[in-house]
């Protein structure tokens, strides 16, 4: 029951801060912590739990953008399918090199609080700097000619996004936060930036998340990690992150990100001092 409560309370916490710019895995990080002080236990596998959690927030974009997915599925949209290719690559290079040669050694960092509050105080830096980019007068941007949207956003500037991305493997840098704070530094508008942030999503967590997937179905999820409630929460989290999206999506029409740094500067030093 123990195993079931811990689980469900990662699912909804996954859900909650996927999308929301605070960094899941930065929470996920503090929770298990929380098991461990409280005499729950800490969960032995993180990394296969936080990915597979990861794979259930997939869902959720996949299920929210079905129609861009499609487009892009049909061949109707090719441009935008190769930006995300390219804003893909840094990713990719960096996930293959860390599962290659660095395996062991990121599960470890994974578990560290300190760094996690660390990043959690940069992600609040970036997501400052995204509120002073949102309030770059519009037309004075069209005018200079940096105003941009996926339809003119460059290739270059898709893989300097991607590549912001790749520095998010660390714990408690938020994915979604610095990847829309660089795609406002490429010029696009809060929800493109957005847009392009959740989709960009795609390839990278899929890619990571089949691969813990199909590594627990090869090795057996041994006794520290059981199917039964890893379906549960499963289950909860697609839930939960489908209505985390759909939140933040309503959030970037009307203003910016910028105002989760009052939050996650106190989590990050509480992180940084435990």
């Amino acid at each position: 029951m123990i195993e079931y409560i811990q689980m469900i309370l990662m699912a909804v916490l996954q859900g909650v801060t996927e999308f929301l710019p605070v960094s899941s895995s930065g929470h996920l990080t503090l929770l298990n912590e929380i098991f461990a002080r409280t005499g729950m236990g800490r969960l032995e596998e993180p990394v296969t739990l936080t990915i597979l959690l990861h794979f259930a927030s997939l869902l959720a974009i996949l299920f929210y953008y079905w129609r861009p997915v499609l487009r892009m599925a049909m061949g109707n949209d090719m441009r935008l399918l190769k930006l995300l290719i390219v804003g893909t690559i840094p990713v990719g290079v960096v996930g293959v090199t860390v599962k290659l040669f660095f395996d062991e050694a990121f599960e470890t960092l994974c578990t560290s609080v300190q760094l996690t509050g660390t990043m959690m105080l940069l992600t609040a830096v970036l997501l400052i700097l995204a509120q002073k980019m949102s309030r770059r007068d519009p037309h004075e941007m069209q005018k200079n000619g940096l105003r941009r949207n996926l339809k003119t956003l460059s290739y270059l500037r898709a893989f300097l996004i991607g590549c912001v991305q790749a520095l998010a493997i660390l714990p408690g840098l938020s994915r979604s936060g610095s990847t829309i704070t660089a795609g406002l530094g490429a010029g696009l508008k809060r929800q493109d930036a957005g847009t392009f942030s959740f989709l960009l999503a795609l390839p990278a967590v899929g890619a990571a998340s089949m691969v813990e997937i199909l590594k627990l179905f090869k090795d057996g999820p041994g006794d520290s990690l059981n199917l039964l409630p890893l379906a549960v929460a499963f289950a909860v989290c697609f839930i939960v992150s489908l209505l985390s999206l759909s939140l933040l999506v309503k959030i970037l029409r009307t203003r910016c990100i910028g105002y989760f740094a009052f939050y996650l500067i106190p989590v990050g030093l509480i992180l940084l001092f435990l």
